[in-house]
């Protein structure tokens, strides 16, 4: 063979996988030493898949996990060091995608991360969507480049790239001089600005086209911005949050194929908004956004009892590998474009909390009973609490960083999963101490725990310290109807789960006063898919129960009241 002939492996297809993992989270010495779902995504991913294509992952830790204090402390706290991860993470694929002629026989892209992980992940897939990804050789470029991207629609400040690589190219090769005029700060211009940006890198042959085809997060911090802790907000006066990119794109649009999130419904720190996708009514993407019970690092992991992690972990597990659609539409389905996991890693995830849970409370919990952590705790107390707001979401206007009250966001396809249902049934704990806590902080929380329930009898109301996400919670006034008349005035005294019911497939039902939401709308409870099915099967007690009752389609969908063709490219 000759030497300059490739041979198939030089041309094969690969899979990039970038990981970008939360606040003080890295694969190794995170809290308690407790990985994130980020860092066991990265661990389960299997080096190639069963096809030979090769799975190549970028573990970039998250913000505030440098060597010194300054930056553990300063980092994360206000999320500097943002820019350069973007940068990072952007460079690695810039220097590994292998594009073809057809785009999709182009290297795969997969983007993942939690926290502001997240929202890296997503203005990556937003960056590349604006810019493409720049050849090796015009990486040198990047810096101004990134910076010009960085800071569209800024007033003040004046695009460095044109300039430059016209200066560049008239004295080495008395090439043509391009420039393009900056916008002055209107959306709509800045989005025109970017396209023919992004339109004369491609004709000068400086980048090339590339799609994504997932990114998977976990409860993504950052739609206004990273949100700073409120001890630096005072101590410094700095704004409630930092890096307010308003012209990054961290919305959907077609060059994205796939989007999944896991949201978490008990967070309640006000400047952790719920970071919910939209999407256009021509967007292509297939997004699935899933809430589950729990706080923020309980969904993207990080605490001690990971039993509700692992949950999140085995959805994101199915997504990522294509189970829906390798389930229902076997001839659809492409292995190229999924990626490929070991498959014990989640009964291992399963065996490391059974083991926990043993030495914490004596036996183990029921699936999708695992601890609830109370995430609004001093000082993130300081900075304002509230509730979020499934299948009512408002999305915020820029530049002003207010909340639009006149629509929801649209084209969501938000969903419950089915340990929100179950915990509801079993009346599961509410926050409970955290078991890692010093000796004070149990009992002030039990003190205070107890207090509150002995109000709530003694006023004739149900003890909050068990689960239930319609008094007064981010399900207010979304009513369970799985065919049980149990659900339609709550008590704490719980059905016996072996009772099947009508047989009706379960769904969450909105009866209350919103105007933008009609009485009556739906959110479907999530099938379970088959690394879901594989943790559940551990527990014989439910594991029948549950996986008869759930599955199915349920006929309705959220539905807003008036239909709004807006949805603006930068909201989140």
């Amino acid at each position: 063979m000759d030497a300059a002939t490739p041979t198939s492996n030089a041309t094969k297809v690969k899979k990039l996988i970038v990981c970008c993992d939360g606040t003080w989270m890295d694969s190794d010495s995170s809290v308690n030493h407790v990985p994130s779902n980020v860092t066991l995504l990265a661990r389960a991913i299997k080096p190639a898949d069963d096809d030979g294509t090769p799975q190549i992952v970028y573990y970039q830790a998250g913000i505030g996990t440098g060597l010194g204090l300054w930056d553990q402390m300063v980092g994360g706290g206000t999320g500097l060091g943002y820019s350069e991860n973007l940068r990072e993470a952007y460079a690695f694929l810039a220097h590994n995608f292998h594009q073809e002629p057809d785009r999709s026989r182009s290297d795969s892209i997969f983007l993942l991360g939690f926290s502001r992980g997240a929202y890296t992940a997503r203005s990556l897939g937003g960056m590349i969507g604006q810019l493409g990804l720049l050849t090796k050789k015009n990486m040198y470029w990047f810096i101004d480049i990134f910076r010009d991207w960085q800071n569209a629609g800024n007033p003040h400040y004046t695009p460095a790239f044109w300039k430059n690589w016209s200066d560049y190219n008239d004295r080495v090769f008395k090439g043509p001089r391009h420039s393009i005029k900056a916008p002055a700060g209107v959306l709509g211009g800045v989005n025109t600005y970017l396209e023919e940006y992004r339109k004369s890198l491609l004709k000068f042959g400086l980048t090339q086209e590339a799609d994504v085809t997932a990114i998977g997060v976990f409860d993504t911090v950052g739609a206004l911005g990273i949100p700073i802790n409120p001890f630096f907000q005072k101590t410094f006066r700095l704004p409630s949050f930092l890096h307010t990119y308003k012209w990054v794109d961290t919305s959907l649009d077609n060059h994205v194929k796939n989007a999944f999130q896991a949201l978490a419904l008990d967070e309640h720190r006000a400047p952790f908004l719920a970071s919910v996708w939209e999407k256009s009514d021509d967007c292509q993407t297939n997004l699935k956004q899933v809430w589950f019970a729990g706080a923020h690092s309980n969904i993207g992991g990080a605490y001690s009892d990971i039993a509700t992690a692992n949950l999140t972990l085995a959805w994101m597990m199915d997504q990522l590998a294509g189970d829906d659609l390798k389930r229902n539409k076997p001839s659809d389905w492409n292995s190229e474009l999924w990626l490929d996991f070991d498959v014990g890693f989640i009964k291992n995830q399963r065996l490391l909390n059974l083991d926990y849970q043993q030495i914490l409370y004596g036996t183990a919990r029921k699936w999708g009973l695992g601890t609830i952590y109370n995430s609004l705790t001093f000082p993130q107390v300081l900075a304002g609490a509230g509730t979020r707001a499934p299948g009512r979401t408002r999305p915020v206007k820029y530049p002003h960083e207010v909340v639009d009250d006149t629509r929801l966001l649209r084209n969501t396809n938000e969903r419950i999963h089915a340990s929100v249902r179950v915990r509801n049934i079993r009346a599961g704990h509410f926050y409970e101490p955290d078991p890692d806590a010093g000796f004070t902080a149990r009992v002030v929380l039990k003190v205070l725990s107890a207090v509150a329930s002995l109000v709530q009898k003694v006023t004739g109301r149900d003890a909050k310290r068990y689960y239930n996400t319609q008094l007064g919670g981010p399900l207010k006034n979304w009513v369970l109807r799985d065919g049980f008349k149990i659900h339609d005035e709550y008590s704490i005294d719980v059905m016996d789960e072996h009772d099947q019911g009508n047989g009706q497939t379960p769904y969450w039902e909105f009866h209350g006063k919103d105007s933008l939401l009609r009485e009556g709308s739906i959110m479907p409870e999530d099938e379970l898919g088959t690394f879901e099915k594989m943790l559940l099967k551990d527990y014989v007690d439910c594991a029948e129960w549950i996986e008869k009752s759930n599955g199915g389609q349920v006929r309705g969908v959220i539905s807003p009241d008036a239909k709004n063709k807006d949805v603006q490219q930068i909201s989140t």
